[in-house]
């Protein structure tokens, strides 16, 4: 029972840092652009529309991957501790693997919204940012 609840503990570490990234960076994200701190690249300090859409849009994805992987987490550990399929250290690795999986998928979700707005080479607008962005769920 306390070696479930331990590793149960240790897989929340990678939901519960995105989710707390995504929440301050949502608060708390550079306006302007910085070149020191905030998601930097080619793209994002391209405009400042730019730069500010794509710090919202890090900060959306970093909360909803966060509260996703902690759903998945808690489920498998749930399901695993009542039917005892796997070990417990073992369910740990691969919850590591999903979790670092999505932590780098954030970037090129980043980026491919980023083309599609920003990008006249991609198709997309005038790099007015004209399309609104959807509120965080």
């Amino acid at each position: 029972m306390a070696e479930h609840l331990w590793f149960w503990l240790i897989d929340l570490i990678i939901p519960g840092l995105l989710f707390a990234t995504g929440a301050v960076w949502r608060r708390f994200a550079p306006r302007r652009i910085d070149p020191h701190r905030g998601y930097r690249t080619a793209r994002s300090v391209s405009s400042g529309a730019a730069w500010r859409y794509a710090q919202r849009y890090f900060s959306i994805l970093c909360m909803r991957f966060g509260a996703a992987l902690f759903l998945l987490v808690s489920t498998d550990r749930l399901i695993n501790f009542l039917t005892g399929l796997m070990p417990p250290a073992r369910l740990a690795y691969l919850n590591a693997a999903i979790g670092l999986g999505l932590f780098v998928s954030i970037v090129p979700l980043v980026e491919l919204a980023l083309a599609g707005r920003f990008d006249r080479r991609a198709g997309g607008d005038t790099g007015a940012g004209s399309r609104p962005l959807r509120p965080a769920a």
